[in-house]
């Protein structure tokens, strides 16, 4: 039998709500030791997702570069400071940077499948939700290596 995720998810899932300020996003990831979590609406919905990869690119320095529009070209440069855009990120909303499209898992799905969904995507995370999108867990890569490490070691074998 195929083992499902839910029976090694964790149950208590790093959650922000889309009306949170990315501030309190990086608040949450400070506290919590953590590089990602799930945005939710009002009924635990799965809304998004925000990682703090979407973090360091909305404050990264970005590259001059030109624009040819027919006749002219344009140079556009980046003269805000590293510092200034992270202080600009404080009062935004979660959702401009949180991505929407997020992939879930649902908990009766193999262990197996999950795995190869982390591997191939290069997720470390990934949320389970029930039939109606509410989230109910979340599965990490240190789970599943956890998990291999107590099949591999573990007593009563």
């Amino acid at each position: 039998m195929k083992q499902p995720v839910k029976d090694i998810m964790e149950q208590e899932a790093y959650t922000c709500r889309y009306d949170q300020t990315l501030g309190e996003v990086v608040q949450i990831f400070s506290e919590k030791g953590t590089s990602g979590i799930t945005v939710v609406d009002e009924d635990d919905r799965v809304v998004g997702f925000i990682s703090d990869g979407d973090i360091m690119k909305a404050v990264a320095e970005q590259k001059t570069r030109s624009i040819f529009s027919g006749y002219s070209t344009m140079l556009l440069y980046d003269n805000e400071s590293f510092e200034d855009k992270a202080r600009a990120l404080k009062d935004r909303n979660v959702m401009e940077l949180a991505t929407k499209k997020v992939l879930c898992v649902l908990p009766d799905q193999s262990i197996g499948s999950v795995a190869d969904i982390l591997g191939k995507r290069k997720y470390k995370k990934i949320p389970v939700v029930d039939e109606q999108g509410m989230l109910v867990g979340v599965v990490r890569r240190a789970t599943i290596t956890r998990y291999i490490f107590q099949l591999l070691f573990g007593e009563g074998d």
